[in-house]
């Protein structure tokens, strides 16, 4: 007669290679909805307490041709650009239980990138 009780392959090693469909599919679509929430109000932040009489740091360097437009908006370029190759990478974690913790690392280093930006600016 035929055991009835089910192998368990799904551990290999230390890792717990159980389906976690849920955290594969929430973790990147929160990501996508809380971290530009959260660039924007810290953005809101920095302009409510922002210091508006003087240049800042950011476009020191292009005073003199007058290009402080290209180089803020080259700046939220690099970090959107990161961000995105952040975000595709939580795509690309596989959806094992035991890699939890990877995929929220990534999300709040995706978060960092995004509010890294208005904070850029402030300097």
């Amino acid at each position: 007669m035929p055991d009835a009780s089910v192998p368990e392959l799904a551990h290999t090693g230390r890792l717990d290679r159980h389906r976690d469909l849920a955290g594969w599919l929430l973790t990147p679509l929160i990501t996508l909805v809380v971290a530009p929430v959260m660039a924007g109000a810290v953005g809101m932040v920095v302009l409510v307490g922002g210091a508006f009489d003087r240049t800042p740091a950011l476009c020191e360097s292009a005073l003199g041709d007058n290009r402080c437009e290209e180089v803020t908006l080259g700046m939220l370029g690099e970090h959107a650009v990161l961000s995105a190759a952040v975000w595709l990478l939580l795509w690309l974690v596989p959806w094992w239980r035991g890699l939890r913790k990877l995929r929220v690392l990534l999300a709040i280093i995706d978060c960092a990138v995004l509010v890294a930006a208005p904070i850029r600016m402030a300097r």
